[in-house]
């Protein structure tokens, strides 16, 4: 019994989660073929970098960031922002997307199937946290 409640309880916890990374799986992949394109991501990158830039200066400042998540900046500043001058620019940004596209890509076949999103949805990527459209 104590197990069937362990294993519930992990299930609803999860279950938001599940359900979000579902809808953004099919929210990036627009082509409703069960399978992200390097390209489908990097689209959703841009859209995500253009919605995140609010003065449409071409760079993310960590103010910018905050405005719009409750997360920490710092990190985000740490891990997209390259040459470390503060701000974060839409290459840069890229970049670090296109290291996290290959990372998902687990077969390296150069798609990124349903398996692979959520095996890797649940790592606490800040790409993922800032997927929200």
């Amino acid at each position: 019994m104590k197990k069937i409640l362990a294993v519930l309880t992990v299930m609803i916890c999860t279950a938001p989660w599940s359900f979000a990374a579902d809808d953004l799986f099919s929210k990036i992949d627009t082509d409703k073929d069960g399978k992200i394109s390097r390209q489908e991501y990097m689209n959703a990158v841009g859209e995500t970098f253009d919605k995140l830039d609010k003065n449409r200066d071409g760079v993310l400042t960590r103010e910018e960031i905050l405005s719009m998540y409750k997360i920490d900046a710092k990190k985000i500043m740490k891990e997209y922002d390259a040459d470390n001058d503060g701000k974060i620019t839409k290459k840069e940004f890229e970049q670090a997307a296109e290291k996290r596209f290959t990372s998902l890509d687990k077969n390296k076949n150069g798609y990124i199937d349903k398996k692979e999103w959520l095996s890797n949805h649940f790592t606490k990527s800040l790409m993922f946290i800032l997927f929200r459209f």
